[in-house]
């Protein structure tokens, strides 16, 4: 799924995008209102992370014309205005979500998954594997059509992977997104779940596997492969 940063602070913008990028999102950057329009225009976005103070104005301003173009689009306002009235301002122009900065990336994280998996005009996007198809903001999985049953751990791991699928996810990012921020001790752990949602996929004939890629985490491929 792509998302658009709109962000004129570009060391903020780079912080992002990084971040999105370990979590299996890919991202574009507009510093400005207008660089926003052009490319909602050209690019169908899943989510817009949008701050407010811009260069041609508050970023607030494009929401209502976004709501028009692309209902399906989640909107999360990333800003330092923290009034309560400001915030309700966001909220009440068509906003899914308000976050202060600053904010925790693992938070921000989880507040983008949150918005997708509300209930909008179209599905929420999906990523399919051998026998296996996972739909990404509702995180559930499926294999030859039939519901994968798990623990949530298992599926959250799952949605991680699946996100970037036949692509290595970083095992630090594995662990804030399951575990959250204070997670990162949770090596063993980690690596128990992933033992136990590799029998699992085998055992329900999902014709994936999770491999690990020494030095860097885990990705998920086709077992055919």
């Amino acid at each position: 799924m792509r998302v658009l940063i709109v962000e004129d602070q570009a060391e903020i913008a780079a912080l992002l995008a990084e971040k999105l990028a370990h979590s299996g999102f890919d991202a574009d950057v507009a510093a400005s209102i207008a660089e926003a329009r052009a490319a909602i225009e050209a690019v169908e976005y899943g989510v817009m992370l949008l701050d407010r103070r811009l260069p041609d104005g508050d970023g607030v301003s494009i929401i209502r014309s976004v709501r028009a173009s692309r209902p399906d689009m989640r909107v999360l306002i990333l800003s330092a205005m923290r009034d309560i009235d400001e915030m309700v301002d966001g909220l009440d122009a068509g906003a899914d979500d308000y976050l202060t900065k600053p904010f925790d990336p693992a938070e921000l994280m989880a507040r983008i998954r949150a918005v997708l998996r509300r209930p909008g005009p179209q599905a929420a996007p999906s990523a399919q594997i051998g026998a296996l198809s996972f739909e990404l903001g509702e995180q559930r999985g499926f294999i030859n059509g039939r519901q994968f049953l798990a623990p949530r751990l298992e599926l959250v791991l799952l949605g991680a992977l699946m996100r970037r699928a036949g692509l290595a996810v970083m095992r630090a990012d594995l662990l804030e997104e399951i575990y959250g921020a204070q997670g990162t001790d949770q090596v063993d752990a980690l690596k128990m779940l992933i033992h136990r949602l590799r029998r699992r996929l085998k055992n329900q004939g999902a014709r994936a596997d999770i491999h690990a890629a020494r030095g860097i985490g885990y990705l998920i491929r086709s077992a055919e492969e």
